[in-house]
């Protein structure tokens, strides 16, 4: 068995927190550490992440001042004493069995540096299936991220549902501290350069809650968009003429990421340097319906897409 550092970034969770803790010290696994940065929290939630050290030796609170997600992931990772490294937000939980079962995962594929469970939504407090990529009935799958996902530009993981090496996190150059949406995206996607994800398809292990205002949120409803993975993809350039499927990926995330700053005046010249980048072949069919219809019927058309890819996992 590995043992696990668990990274946990804390910023005004005091309504989520105790869930999440709760879900991480009732794990069937328990040779683990757990490194709380509360990043500069202004509510109760520094004083809860104390509360809970006090009971429970393997946790550790370190409190810095307000930087951002990425950084305070960042410092978790520096802090970890151990070679493997999970993720979990302050407003997710994880089944009770989630590193019990990474455990056997890690133990078939030894030599990666990516791992990932299954994951599923919190929707209106009810579990809602995320869309799996694997329509066999096998217990773990390897793949390569970007021959993957490079076709919808979604990716079936998430922040909360994998694990990584600690020498995988250095070597991609950690998490970029200038982002705070989908940095997760960026520093997978730097990974996937040298590394297959192994993937445990059993059931959903990791919950990813849904139900969080976009207001009460660090980064606000609508975030910055010099601070958003679109604005930041060039550092993957000099990788592009050796992977055309990483063009393709990269250009159909940011198709789907920039959909929201449609109609927002204030980011036009910004959209447009934006779109300049991604190449005409790679928007498909439903994005060159979207960018070429006024915002509030491409919205309507999202909408429903969305809808019905929610119906087609549920059915599933």
């Amino acid at each position: 068995m590995h043992k696990i550092s668990i990274v946990t970034p804390v910023h005004n969770k005091e309504a989520y927190i105790n869930k999440t803790l709760d879900s991480i010290l009732s794990q069937t696994y328990t040779d683990f550490e757990l490194i709380l940065v509360d990043d500069g929290s202004t509510d109760n939630s520094g004083l809860i992440c104390d509360q809970y050290a006090l009971t429970d030796l393997r946790i550790k609170v370190i409190h810095q001042h307000n930087a951002g997600v990425s950084a305070a992931r960042n410092t978790g990772i520096r802090a970890a004493q151990y070679s493997l490294i999970a993720f979990i937000d302050a407003d997710d939980s994880w089944d009770c069995t989630f590193l019990e079962q990474m455990q056997d995962l890690i133990s078939n594929f030894p030599d990666l540096s990516f791992y990932s469970s299954m994951y599923a939504y919190i929707i209106n407090d009810k579990i809602q299936l995320a869309e799996n990529p694997f329509h066999i009935r096998k217990d773990f799958v390897k793949f390569n991220l970007i021959d993957k996902c490079c076709y919808k530009g979604r990716f079936p993981i998430h922040t909360s549902s994998v694990i990584l090496t600690k020498k995988a996190i250095e070597r991609a150059g950690f998490f970029d501290e200038r982002i705070y949406v989908f940095e997760d995206y960026d520093l997978f996607l730097r990974i996937a350069l040298f590394s297959e994800i192994a993937y445990l398809n059993r059931k959903p292990l990791s919950f990813y809650n849904i139900d969080v205002p976009p207001e009460t949120k660090p980064r606000g409803r609508v975030p910055l968009l010099n601070r958003h993975w679109v604005s930041l993809m060039a550092k993957f350039d000099n990788d592009l003429d050796k992977n055309r499927n990483l063009k393709l990926l990269l250009d159909r995330s940011t198709l789907n990421q920039l959909v929201r700053y449609r109609g927002r005046r204030e980011y036009k010249d910004e959209i447009k340097l934006i779109l300049s980048r991604v190449e005409k072949e790679n928007y498909g069919f439903k994005y060159r319906i979207i960018y070429s219809l006024p915002v509030k019927l491409g919205n309507i058309l999202l909408n429903l897409y969305s809808l019905y890819i929610r119906t087609k996992t549920w059915l599933n």
